[in-house]
C-alpha cells in the first residue's frame, strides 16, 4: 500500500519508510499488512491503523510491527530491499499503540 504517491516518481535519493505487521498466534509467527510511504510520519500512522485494526480482530494473537527506512533498489524485489530498523510497535491498551527505538526482538 503506497498511501502517500505525490504523482511523482520516486528518485531513489529520498528515503522511503516501509512498515510490515506481524502475528503470533498458538506459536505460529504469519505476516499481515504492510507498504511503503515517502513519509515517517504516514508509515507510522499506516502502521498504528493496521496494529489497531489487528488488536479488535485477532482475538489472542499477539501483534506486532516494524517500520523500517529503506533503499529503493528496482532491480530487486521490495522484500530484497536493505532496511535500517526505525522503531517497532506492538498494540497498547485502550487502543493506543507503544512504540520503541529500533528492531523489534523476535518473539517467543
Amino acid at each position: 500500500m503506497n498511501v502517500d504517491q505525490q504523482h511523482q516518481p520516486h528518485t531513489g535519493d529520498e528515503p522511503l519508510y516501509a512498515w510490515h505487521t506481524f502475528q503470533l498466534c498458538g506459536g505460529v509467527e504469519g505476516s499481515g499488512p504492510s507498504g511503503t510511504c515517502r513519509a515517517e510520519h504516514t508509515a507510522r500512522a499506516c502502521l498504528e491503523a493496521a496494529l489497531q485494526a489487528a488488536a479488535a480482530h485477532s482475538g489472542d494473537a499477539y501483534s506486532w510491527g516494524q517500520l523500517s527506512r529503506v533503499s529503493a533498489d528496482v532491480d530487486l524485489p521490495f522484500h530484497l530491499w536493505a532496511r535500517d530498523p526505525v522503531a517497532w510497535a506492538e498494540p497498547g491498551p485502550s487502543a493506543t499503540v507503544t512504540w520503541r527505538p529500533g528492531a523489534a526482538p523476535r518473539p517467543q
